[in-house]
């Protein structure tokens, strides 16, 4: 059972005064001198990166402290998974809890300056965050540490964390080659630990917690495609099915039934809906052959068409990369083009087997970040689960779906 003072998603926003009251700053007032002792806690725990990539927390610090300061923290609120509100509702209800969060992750790599990196058009988010750090000015509890927001750029690429790292330097918000990582050399050359905002708003709480490895904390997730009410729900991930989240989100629109989920936003592979009852934990999604990112679920009904859906997914691949790297202005595009002559069909089925073509061809070329990765999966799954919706697209040049929804002449 998961007490209301864990919980991060609270009903309306939460201030200083309150989040203090339901023990808000007390890990960071036991910890902030004991840096050993939180380094410790923190080995403890198998928090994850909650922006998507779930790359181990404390792996981070332990690379960061590897490297000599001055040392820095960022917190990415960028958010710039499509569907996803996650992050931007943390910070509008609960920003304490992320501040928290993040001057703990301070202290365990003695870091004296933090930003926050959030996306520039969640407006809402940096006046809920500005006004935080307001109340906190003059309580002592930022202990002298410089605590700034920078105005993430809203391209997709932005979020990634050597992308934020140029863009508070001053530069254009793109990756860069890897290694060295963030983590050896970031901002402005020295270890910095980049980290989504629901990951550190774990912290406090973690902190807080008896201590033990196997405790449960809740995930915020966010709920978008064919449901009654698309919105972000906090559910205990080892005790929710896709199926209860689909009810929280007021079912599927029309009554229609459930033809495939998306798991972990566009970059994951479909599910189909014999999957419903498969819980949100990580192990669970990765069994079922998806994966979990930041929970951006997609939920997909027998009214609509796989074939517009993967395209509209490729789509945005190829318009959002950053035009850095060959092989991924090739696959994206290459990617996407293949899917309109399907969705515009009659086309041959010589076309779906093109897609292992391009992955194998670039599959040796250099890369600056995963999105070159990105279409493969959300394409194969479609095509392998979804092959009545592709057949009619390529034979007819349009499926039965598309036809019913075209409006009446």
């Amino acid at each position: 059972m998961i007490s209301a003072v864990d919980r991060l998603l609270p009903p309306e926003r939460v201030d200083l005064a309150t989040y203090r009251s339901g023990g808000g700053y007390e890990a960071l007032d036991e910890f902030d001198r004991d840096q050993v002792a939180l380094v410790a806690r923190m080995y403890a725990f198998s928090l994850t990166g909650l922006g998507g990539a779930h790359f181990p927390f404390a792996a981070k610090v332990a690379a960061a402290l590897q490297t000599p300061g001055p040392r820095y923290i960022v917190a990415n609120g960028a958010e710039d998974e499509p569907g996803s509100q996650k992050d931007k509702y943390l910070l509008e209800r609960n920003p304490h809890v992320v501040i928290e969060g993040a001057l703990l992750a301070a202290v365990a790599i003695d870091a004296d300056e933090l930003i926050f990196y959030v996306r520039e058009s969640l407006n809402d988010a940096r006046a809920s965050l500005a006004d935080a750090l307001a109340e906190l000015a003059n309580t002592g509890l930022m202990r002298d540490r410089s605590i700034r927001v920078h105005d993430a750029p809203t391209a997709y690429v932005a979020g990634e964390a050597s992308a934020a790292i140029q863009s508070l330097m001053g530069e254009e918000a793109k990756p860069v080659a890897q290694p060295p990582y963030p983590t050896e050399s970031g901002f402005l050359g020295r270890p910095t630990v980049v980290s989504n905002v629901e990951t550190l708003a774990n912290i406090p709480r973690m902190l807080r917690g008896t201590g033990s490895t196997s405790q449960t904390y809740t995930r915020l997730t966010t709920v978008t495609g064919d449901v009654v009410r698309p919105g972000v729900f906090e559910v205990d991930p080892s005790a929710t099915s896709l199926r209860d989240l689909i009810e929280l989100a007021g079912g599927v629109l029309d009554g229609a039934p459930v033809k495939a989920i998306q798991p972990g936003g566009p970059s994951s592979a479909y599910v189909p809906e014999i999957q419903l009852d498969t819980r949100l934990t990580n192990e669970a999604i990765r069994e079922i052959g998806s994966q979990p990112g930041c929970l951006a679920i997609r939920v997909i009904s027998t009214s609509s068409c796989m074939v517009h859906e993967v395209a509209a997914v490729a789509s945005f691949f190829a318009r959002e990369q950053c035009g850095q790297c060959p092989g991924c202005r090739m696959k994206t595009s290459s990617y996407s083009t293949l899917l309109s002559k399907v969705v515009q069909g009659p086309a041959s089925w010589d076309l779906l087997g093109q897609f292992a073509t391009i992955d194998e061809f670039v599959s040796d070329l250099p890369r600056r970040c995963a999105l070159i990765e990105m279409p493969t999966a959300p394409v194969a799954s479609a095509i392998e689960h979804f092959r009545s919706d592709f057949a009619e697209h390529i034979e007819k040049g349009e499926c039965s779906l598309c036809t019913s929804s075209k409006p009446q002449e």
